[in-house]
């Protein structure tokens, strides 16, 4: 496959991933485009199926990256398991190769909040002052991450949620859709928080919350949320 450069600066952009995420984090990706035309392709990426169109562009395998010199392209994750995503992050990061960062442009980011490399924002999300976002994250539609929270890599954060103001929240967590967390409150690392939760205390490495107040059920030795 050839791949498409532009000689105004333009980069490649490689989601890797290929599932729903993927196609909402593509979508995500193009309008993005639409205001700063910094991608001349957006790809997907699938090492376990063949290479052919999906989703209105090419389906390809990660080592198809080695065709294209480095500077030329960077990468989004959209994979919305934690532990994938830190598999991942360790692969292309060990590649040498770069991540971008995907803020939709209806996204409030205040002027004090940082955002790392590899994080997706999605569309109507807030991202509040002094907030911290470590390599990596991602949020889907309508998340709030308070003032002073603190989302460290690999957090996924479903539709919906909110991170309460001067909260942390772990390594490879999982929040769920529509759940939230009170104020000062701190996850540990691969937590799951089940969808609709009300943490109204801090979580312990490892478990599984569920329920309003939300409670531990199992813990999360596998440090999996999606089982087959």
């Amino acid at each position: 496959m050839e791949y498409q450069r532009n000689g105004d600066g333009q980069m490649i952009l490689f989601i890797y991933g290929a599932s729903g995420a993927a196609v909402e984090i593509y979508d995500l990706a193009e309008r993005i485009n639409v205001l700063s035309h910094r991608y001349s392709k957006i790809y997907l990426i699938d090492d376990f199926e063949e290479e052919t169109q999906y989703y209105g562009t090419d389906r390809v395998h990660f080592s198809s990256c080695e065709r294209i010199a480095k500077e030329e392209f960077e990468f989004v994750i959209a994979v919305g398991e934690p532990a994938a995503r830190a598999f991942l992050l360790k692969r292309i990061e060990e590649s040498g190769y770069k991540l971008a960062t995907l803020v939709d442009p209806s996204v409030i980011v205040s002027p004090t909040a940082k955002i790392a490399p590899g994080c997706i924002v999605n569309a109507q999300s807030i991202v509040s002052a002094n907030a911290i976002m470590e390599e990596n994250c991602l949020l889907g539609f309508h998340v709030v991450v308070g003032h002073d929270a603190h989302l460290k890599k690999n957090t996924v954060v479903c539709p919906m949620a909110t991170v309460g103001g001067g909260s942390i929240v772990g390594e490879n967590t999982f929040i769920g859709l529509n759940s939230s967390m009170k104020e000062r409150t701190n996850l540990g690392d691969n937590v799951i928080v089940g969808m609709g939760s009300m943490v109204f205390r801090s979580v312990e490495d490892g478990c599984t919350v569920l329920g309003n107040p939300a409670r531990v059920t199992k813990g999360n030795d596998e440090h999996r949320v999606f089982r087959d």
